[in-house]
């Protein structure tokens, strides 16, 4: 039995993106190019809804990296616990990037 490729659902509302499964190197492209529409919908903050994620790899956390650089003074706001806040949390994402929030 072959192995079931990693599933992530992304919807976007405005500047809100909730993801749904998995991130990983099959599909931040698509995460990044919502993240990016997320940017463009407004001039706040840009939330990420965490809440369902069940994984978030290396390339996913570059993503995020990659959008809350190009957001200037806006924030990236990670919403959820789980386990995309704690990766972010234990790499220390929010003291280097000061405009990465975990609001839980």
């Amino acid at each position: 039995m072959e192995p079931q490729p990693d599933l992530l659902e992304v919807r976007r509302h405005g500047e809100l993106v909730t993801l749904t499964g998995e991130v990983d190197l099959s599909n931040s492209d698509l995460l990044r190019a919502e993240l990016a529409l997320a940017c463009l919908s407004g001039d706040g903050d840009v939330v990420v809804d965490l809440t369902a994620l069940t994984f978030i790899g290396s390339s996913g956390l570059h993503v995020l990296i990659e959008t809350a650089s190009s957001l200037g003074q806006r924030r990236l706001v990670l919403l959820g616990g789980g386990w995309g806040a704690y990766v972010v949390n234990l790499l220390g994402l929010t003291l280097k990037f000061p405009n990465i929030v975990v609001d839980r």
